[in-house]
């Protein structure tokens, strides 16, 4: 394995990135390095709460087989086709062209995960190969991916070597949140790619790629809603604390980048955290009805900041919310099924409206349950209110 070369310090930005980067860098134009030859190369729409981040790796080093200088371009987690545009640009002007990309990992088959890898293996990497645990590739081989470049992260339980003389460690995640996602951890540069585990939604008026305290609320609030059960995050927090050198960078799918002092508290925070089937019960306790009722009042209340009176007239045209809430003089009063009614108040404000109006809405409520220890409201954190036709699954 080759020597650990991390930045000296991970509480401050990279050694080739100035302070003030976070702040001018225009990130939907520029990839950016968050190790060494390790870099973050997504999309950033304003106005969003919900991004993807797809990472490359470029290895340079000896074969230790030919003795030969040589490379490996590994894309992780390539995002969705509809970011495809971006990130091809980004990737390009790092190593010169997809068609010098050597592998594409892929967590889990999520189509905002990897959907692109159907398109840039079939027209711009002709001899990439395409690295996921079987059970991914058993769908996304329906996405039309070649069956013979796949590679199989189970042959590589104790590490996978780049012919570079680099090392790469393939760590299963079950059911974080699906069966067959893996994670995969850089000893070298000690980046922990985690997928969808510690992705979060993200305020919009959040700064740059590095979490801070209050990514947690985000963070909490995805893993309530796309994890099965706090055993499964129990399970691969002991398995990410036992990873030697210790990790130093959480690189997860969606949301920001963790570092630093943040990694052990939020680990301790997964640890504890109530999800999926953990919390679905109590999204019905009645006992509840009055927190949330005040969930519905902030949400309510910063609403009409961007929407004025059109509030009254959203809410009024539904039939649904007057059989477990009343609405009078422009206030709602939840009766029953208290989550449900956040979600539902939450889809109406939020039809039809843009991210920049929406994206505020839905953290608004995610923060609020937060902070009264309420099980996150089921948003529509993807469809972010764009378009016509948002709906919300209720809890």
């Amino acid at each position: 394995m080759s020597s650990v070369q991390a930045f000296p310090n991970r509480n401050t930005p990279p050694s080739n990135v100035r302070p003030s980067d976070s702040q001018i860098t225009d990130l939907r134009l520029v990839p950016v390095e968050i190790a060494p030859d390790t870099f973050w190369v997504g999309k950033r729409d304003p106005g969003n709460i919900f991004y993807a981040n797809p990472y490359l790796r470029r290895f340079r080093g000896t074969d230790p087989k030919t003795g030969r200088p040589n490379e490996f371009n590994l894309l992780i987690d390539p995002g969705s086709s509809s970011d495809f545009a971006q990130v091809s640009t980004k990737v390009t002007s790092l190593i010169g062209g997809l068609d010098r990309l050597s592998a594409v990992f892929i967590n889990h088959q999520d189509p905002d995960v990897g959907s692109s890898a159907s398109i840039i293996s079939a027209r711009y990497a002709p001899k990439a190969g395409i690295l996921c645990s079987e059970d991914t590739w058993r769908l996304i081989v329906h996405q039309n991916l070649p069956r013979g470049r796949f590679i199989a992260t189970e042959k590589f339980s104790h590490g996978l070597n780049v012919p570079t003389g680099h090392r790469l460690l393939p760590v299963p995640s079950p059911f974080c949140h699906f069966r067959g996602a893996v994670m995969l951890y850089d000893p070298e540069t000690r980046v922990l790619f985690t997928g969808d585990l510690f992705g979060g939604v993200t305020d919009v008026n959040a700064q740059g790629l590095w979490a801070d305290e209050s990514d947690w609320t985000g963070i909490r609030a995805f893993h309530q809603i796309y994890m099965p059960v706090n055993l499964a995050l129990q399970r691969v927090v002991a398995v990410i604390r036992k990873l030697e050198p210790a990790v130093e960078i959480i690189a997860p799918q969606h949301g920001r980048l963790i570092r630093g002092p943040l990694i052990q508290t939020f680990l301790e925070r997964m640890e504890k955290l109530p999800v999926g089937l953990d919390i679905m019960d109590e999204a019905q306790d009645r006992s509840h009805l009055q927190a949330w009722n005040a969930v519905v009042e902030r949400v309510m209340a910063l609403a009409r900041g961007y929407l004025g009176q059109s509030v009254d007239e959203k809410l009024m045209g539904s039939t649904e919310l007057a059989e477990t809430a009343k609405v009078q003089n422009g206030q709602v009063s939840i009766q029953r099924l208290g989550r449900w009614t956040v979600e539902h108040v939450v889809e109406l404000l939020c039809h039809g409206e843009p991210p920049e109006i929406a994206g505020p809405i839905m953290m608004e409520a995610t923060t609020a349950a937060a902070e009264y220890n309420l099980p996150t409201p089921h948003l529509d954190i993807e469809g972010n209110g764009v378009a016509s036709n948002v709906s919300l699954l209720a809890g």
